[in-house]
């Protein structure tokens, strides 16, 4: 009997990836000769949404506080994940999941999860 495991994760098939999200894939491949590792993107946008908060807290820009109050305004944000909000527990509105199996030992991406946002 062969055992297939399956998991789930924020990671999609780079395929799957708004146009920003494509051309991220696209220019990280041109610069590094190989596709991102999946959280690479996350990362990236991890940095863009910090900076953005640090130029929207304008001359408090060097103030965790106002820093992080900027975070929690950030509202339709359009970016290589997708269109996405900040809530009022710091977590993204971004709803799709990658569904995928581990079989013989490789993990394949089976099928995009979307949950209610």
């Amino acid at each position: 009997m062969q055992r297939v495991t399956y998991l789930t994760s924020p990671d999609v098939d780079p395929r799957l990836y708004p146009p920003a999200g494509q051309d991220f894939v696209s220019t990280y491949r041109q610069k590094f000769g190989k596709a991102p590792e999946p959280g690479a993107i996350f990362g990236y946008e991890a940095m863009k949404v910090t900076l953005l908060a640090i130029q929207n807290a304008g001359d408090r820009g060097n103030d965790p506080a106002a820093v992080i109050n900027a975070i929690f305004q950030i509202k339709d944000r359009d970016s290589p994940l997708g269109k996405y909000s900040i809530d009022e527990n710091g977590d993204t509105t971004l709803s799709d999941y990658g569904a995928y199996r581990v079989e013989n030992g490789d993990l394949t991406f089976d099928m995009l999860l979307k949950t209610d946002a």
